[in-house]
């Protein structure tokens, strides 16, 4: 091979490599598909503020649902029952916050008074440095929330009354919708949708059929989702059909243990069947986690996974590869052959 040969060799290497390089960093669906492979193989996640993570904490009978929001921010909405509060500061501690952040819960929200839904808020306040705390509307006189009002009234904590001032950035919304007019605890939760990028996850608390009515009414196509998390443990009074024809969800997530009540029905369970909705409880899978975001396509892990706070990024890992293989066929091109001897 003679000189000029060899340059024109040299070029279109470099060419395809640096093609390559541009692709996997500029094109990320490679990264997407690459990623989504290794958290569906082995169930492990990587955490950056490129993607938003949502985990329906197994914490028994009761809701919470820790929520990292793209801007690094985190959302807990619901703490469960008492008896679970140490599973869910460990989980929070493992899963959902990393040292980086100092222990900060930007947004505790509680959605109504219910020992199931609060029961884990004073420990939750006692272990992290909670920035704001959105109190339940319908005020209950159990003990449990006259010493939690207490606790916040003492300790100066910032009082959220409308959820609809929540500063979000452009990248990713908040939507409240209601409480409407509310008689009882149950219907005076606050209904959030959390959009980012292609997915939607629409957290309903235990509203009852009629406020789903309303919800229909109100706003229609608006509360179309991807990942529902089902009213009221999955109970009859809750998630009509009509409700789920509305709202299209793909996962139907139940938050619901061992209970007295029959939660969660089969006429429940029969409705998200019937719409095509994958159903998806945590006292079957345990924790349940989905990602969504620039590296990930809306994965749903569940059960034992492993949240990474910092791997190579899959396309550096390319690039590096690339270079590697550049350098290598570089220097077997330009290597002059040794001469042979009989």
């Amino acid at each position: 091979m003679n000189l000029k040969q060899k340059k024109k060799s040299i070029i279109i290497l470099v060419s395809i490599m640096l093609a390559l390089a541009l692709t996997c960093v500029f094109y990320n669906q490679i990264n997407v598909w690459m990623i989504d492979t290794v958290a569906l193989k082995f169930n492990i996640v990587i955490r950056n503020n490129n993607n938003l993570m949502v985990h329906f904490i197994s914490v028994g009978q009761g809701d919470a649902i820790a929520i990292n929001l793209p801007d690094d921010k985190v959302m807990l909405i619901d703490t469960g029952p008492q008896n679970t509060a140490a599973t869910l500061t460990n989980y929070l501690n493992e899963k959902v916050l990393n040292t980086s952040r100092d222990d900060v819960i930007d947004y505790l929200i509680l959605t109504h008074a219910d020992s199931d839904h609060i029961g884990g808020a004073l420990r939750v306040l006692q272990n992290f440095d909670v920035e704001n705390i959105y109190m339940p509307v319908f005020e209950s006189d159990s003990l449990q929330f006259n010493s939690l009002i207490s606790y916040v009234e003492e300790n100066n904590y910032n009082v959220i009354e409308n959820l609809e001032e929540i500063e979000c950035s452009r990248e990713y919304s908040i939507e409240v919708f209601g409480p409407f007019e509310y008689t009882t605890s149950n219907d005076s939760c606050p209904i959030i949708k959390v959009s980012y990028m292609d997915a939607s996850f629409l957290f309903t608390g235990d509203i009852s059929s009629s406020i789903e009515e309303e919800l229909i009414l109100n706003f229609g196509d608006e509360i179309d989702c991807d990942v529902l998390k089902v009213a009221h443990h999955g109970s009859k009074y809750s998630t009509s059909l009509e409700f789920l024809e509305m709202v299209t969800p793909q996962y139907a997530v139940i938050s619901c243990g061992r209970n007295s009540y029959g939660h969660p029905t089969d006429v429940v369970i029969n409705n998200i069947y019937d719409v095509g909705a994958a159903l998806l409880r945590t006292d079957q899978q345990g924790n349940i986690l989905f990602v969504e975001g620039e590296d990930y396509d809306l994965v749903e892990l569940n059960g034992d996974y492993m949240i990474n706070d910092f791997i190579l990024d899959y396309r550096f890992i390319i690039l590096v590869i690339d270079v590697i293989i550049f350098v290598y066929l570089i220097i077997l091109i330009i290597k002059k052959p040794k001469k042979r001897f009989k």
